[in-house]
């Protein structure tokens, strides 16, 4: 057993109030320096299963079962909110907390920050405020914080879905130096095989609550393709392309930027809107590299804050965004932020959204679950459905298709063709592209001045 790092034995989790486990007489077992994704379809028990690894799950609250037996002295474990992780109010007091359980002395904490935060490209932020980065930063920041403490086990919940090409490139050398430099056990959660095919060993497909599929990530691939794509499992070499969404022509306009920018009295970078006029039945994309602005041009866009200079405006009212009163806002624009989680106002998901609006993202048999309940990939899920079901005029989404596995991106993807077809217009924040490729008529590169 000094060899078995982990190892799970008919072993099963409840939750209260639910009526089936979320894992279901799950075995598996690990041995120290083994590299294993897990992947599987949205809400099949990914995350449950690694946070009953990193044994975070609440034993008070949560009914087990089987036997699960685990070795490990430390580990670092990266969960699908990185935001829900930080602590500390800067970058370098966030690392450093963590570095201090590695290392003895003040020196060496220091230079193992340095380590970290250079290893995911943001040591130059060392000084930053938690709370002014972007989802991507906060993700990038949270793995340079798990790798800090030289854990013998990691764990990382889709490590790679906020970020830009060159951020993962950085992720994925970073865990990697630390797994096969010191031979340390890594698990992790990837609908997207191809980021982390060179480095794992094993892949465990879970779906249902249940390990269906188990074995070298080379032979599983093969021999279980059909399969795999049959529950939305994102396979290396399989043809998602969508055709694109032909553009409307003649559409009335319906908001309009001119010189428009943002720049709190915190920050020296300026965030400027490129001059544009959305109409009816378009979509538009931006894109850029993680900290860049995307987001806080959709929080202008959609009127939760205001610019520092120039203007925004809905064709059919006088006020700009920023100064209608909530009620009036909706009727124009509905926004999906990149945590949905604070979003919800309800203790069930049947009174966040209409069935139907529901049942067109793939969300049926959830309805009396809590929404915080739900995976990180059903919460995006609901969160639109919430947001389709106001009937606004404008739509914007901050990394919508986080956590989707490919059946859920479809049918996310038709259900905004559904709505881009009824004249709705989308603005999404992305760095997915295939799904820029699929739905947007028009691409805006966003970069902070």
């Amino acid at each position: 057993m000094r060899n078995r790092h982990f190892r799970f034995t008919d072993w099963s989790l409840q939750f209260p109030g639910a009526e089936r486990p979320a894992l279901d007489r799950i075995s598996l077992s690990v041995k120290r320096g083994e590299r294993i994704l897990i992947t599987g379809p949205s809400g099949g028990g990914k995350s449950t299963l690694i946070r009953a690894i990193a044994r975070i799950h609440d034993s008070s609250i949560v009914t087990t079962s089987g036997e699960f037996v685990n070795n490990s002295s430390s580990v670092g474990f990266v969960g699908q909110e990185p935001d829900e992780q930080i602590l500390f109010p800067t970058i370098g007091e966030e690392v450093g907390f963590v570095a201090e359980t590695a290392v003895p002395t003040a020196r060496q904490v220091r230079g193992r920050v340095s380590e970290a935060l250079k290893a995911l490209g943001i040591r130059s932020k060392r000084s930053r405020l938690t709370s002014r980065l972007s989802g991507g930063e906060k993700q990038q920041l949270a793995i340079a914080t798990a790798l800090a403490g030289a854990p013998d086990l990691i764990v990382l919940d889709e490590p790679t879905a906020s970020l830009d090409a060159e951020s993962i490139e950085l992720v994925h050398a970073a865990v990697s130096d630390a797994v096969v430099s010191e031979g340390r056990t890594l698990v992790i959660v990837e609908h997207h095989i191809d980021v982390w095919r060179d480095l794992v060993d094993r892949i465990v497909v879970v779906a249902d609550g249940r390990i269906v599929a188990d074995g070298p990530i080379d032979r599983i691939l093969t021999t279980k393709k059909t399969a795999l794509v049959a529950v939305g499992v994102w396979v290396p070499g399989h043809d998602w392309t969508l055709a694109p969404t032909a553009p409307r022509n003649n559409a009335a306009p319906v908001l309009s930027t001119h010189n428009a920018s943002f720049r709190s009295a915190r920050q020296s970078k300026r965030i400027s809107i490129p001059d544009f006029t959305l109409h009816e039945g378009e979509v538009v994309a931006l894109v850029g590299p993680n900290g860049s602005g995307k987001s806080t041009v959709l929080r202008m866009l959609g009127g939760l804050i205001a610019p520092s200079k120039g203007e925004i405006r809905y064709v059919d009212t006088t006020q700009r965004p920023h100064r209608l009163k909530p009620h009036e806002l909706v009727t124009h624009v509905s926004s999906v932020l990149q945590n949905p989680s604070y979003g919800f106002g309800a203790g069930r998901v049947d009174d966040e959204a209409p069935a139907h609006e529901r049942a067109a993202v793939g969300l049926t048999g959830f309805d009396a679950r809590h929404p915080q309940s739900l995976s990180g990939g059903e919460r995006r899920r609901l969160a639109l459905a919430t947001a389709l079901s106001r009937h606004p005029r404008v739509l914007l989404l901050d990394e919508p298709t986080f956590g989707q596995d490919a059946g859920a991106w479809h049918d996310l993807v038709d259900r905004l063709r559904d709505f881009v077809e009824g004249r709705g217009t989308i603005v999404i924040a992305t760095h997915d592209t295939r799904l820029v490729s699929a739905l947007a008529h028009r691409v805006f590169d966003i970069e902070g001045a």
